[in-house]
């Protein structure tokens, strides 16, 4: 048995998880690492004429009660969503699910924060990964039950842009949060801004945005930014005292 906290691993004979991938090796070995937990794991190999609504009515029929995922799904199976997508969808429905990708650092600025806000947890795979699952899905669990810990919860927040990035496939824009840490730059993918401020025009940098951000995070990959909105402008004639 891995040298997992006994309370992370209390209720896990309960859960009956859907283990999402889109290549059939890398089921396999997570399969074999999963063996040592106290939970009964259905492997499901991705099929690319898989929507995502039909992966989670599949989870559903195999009666499953937890999702783990992989993150980067298009390259063998084609299909037209992210792991992150998948995993934020199935905890929008209250079905407690984690992502668990090699490329966490790769892509968590950009198409996993783009999900991020129904993203209880991410887990990084490599070595001693696997004994950091059961707090996960223990954490997506509370979640699902409507227990967010205060790191979690998105509060108002204004967020200024100080940078645009165009020339990569996945634009994107860097941000300051002075609730969280004034001096970070942030970045952000450019679809969390609303629709019409998303051509990432030079007069873009400085504009102020608000919207839901858990500023109480720790790690700057922990922050999601929800529902972002134009700032109101100041009248002109407002003088500051």
């Amino acid at each position: 048995m891995l040298n997992t906290a006994t309370s992370d691993l209390q209720g896990l004979d309960e859960i009956r998880v859907a283990l999402v991938d889109d290549r059939r090796d890398a089921l396999t070995r997570t399969c074999d690492l999963l063996e040592d937990l106290p939970l009964s794991v259905e492997s499901m190999l991705l099929r690319e004429t898989q929507t995502l609504d039909s992966v989670l009515k599949e989870i559903q029929d195999r009666g499953c009660n937890a999702l783990i995922s992989d993150h980067r799904l298009r390259h063998q199976s084609h299909v037209g969503f992210d792991g992150a997508e998948l995993v934020y969808r199935a905890n929008e429905r209250k079905l407690p699910a984690i992502l668990y990708s090699a490329y966490v650092e790769d892509d968590e600025a950009t198409t996993i924060r783009e999900w991020r806000y129904f993203i209880p947890r991410v887990v990084e795979k490599g070595p001693g990964s696997v004994k950091v699952i059961p707090g996960a899905l223990k954490a997506a669990k509370a979640e699902s039950d409507g227990v967010r810990p205060l790191e979690r919860r998105g509060f108002l927040t204004p967020i200024r842009v100080v940078d645009i990035h165009r020339d990569s496939g996945y634009p994107t824009v860097e941000v300051t949060v002075t609730a969280w840490k004034p001096d970070a730059r942030v970045t952000i993918p450019a679809t969390r801004l609303p629709v019409t401020h998303r051509k990432l025009t030079p007069g873009l940098i400085g504009q102020i945005f608000l919207g839901n951000v858990n500023f109480y995070a720790e790690e700057e990959s922990e922050l999601f930014f929800h529902e972002l909105r134009p700032a109101p402008e100041i009248p002109s004639d407002w003088k500051s005292e």
